[in-house]
């Protein structure tokens, strides 16, 4: 059985998550750069986050490749080519295994401390991963027949 979803609703779902994530990372990478402290009401753990031996990749810090990665597939967004569609969501594929595995490091070395800045990011990359599968696997609607 496959569902069928407006195409431009998910879309625009995507390219708003996609902007709310590089909006947090971008936020992140700024603080990274000037040596900043993030603000973290909830949770405690921002900081800790930001500035862990965790919080590099290859010598990147993860909030520079969370901006790259969501700026690169907002620029993908819009397009219908089923190929790009579906490498676009092998790169939220990748992300999301990597944000359960920063979700699994706060909890096993920031004693408990969350980081409300990475929770963000990782709904924002989540939703947006959500609206590429179902953008992938949905039945077009008739109003998707006409050229966009």
């Amino acid at each position: 059985m496959r569902m069928t979803f407006d195409r431009r609703a998910l879309t625009l779902l995507q390219a708003l998550a996609l902007l709310g994530a590089i909006g947090v990372a971008g936020y992140l990478a700024y603080q990274k750069a000037t040596n900043g402290i993030p603000p973290c009401t909830a949770g405690g753990g921002c900081a800790l986050a930001l500035y862990s031996p965790w919080g590099y990749l290859a010598g990147i810090p993860l909030a520079y490749i969370g901006t790259t990665a969501a700026a690169v597939l907002l620029l993908a967004t819009p397009w219908r080519l089923m190929e790009l569609r579906a490498v676009s969501l092998v790169l939220f594929l990748i992300g999301a295994i990597f944000t359960i595995y920063l979700r699994y490091v706060e909890q096993a070395h920031f004693g408990g401390n969350v980081c409300a800045w990475c929770v963000a990011f990782m709904a924002f990359w989540w939703i947006a991963g959500a609206c590429e599968l179902l953008r992938l696997v949905r039945t077009p609607l008739a109003a998707d027949a006409e050229p966009a």
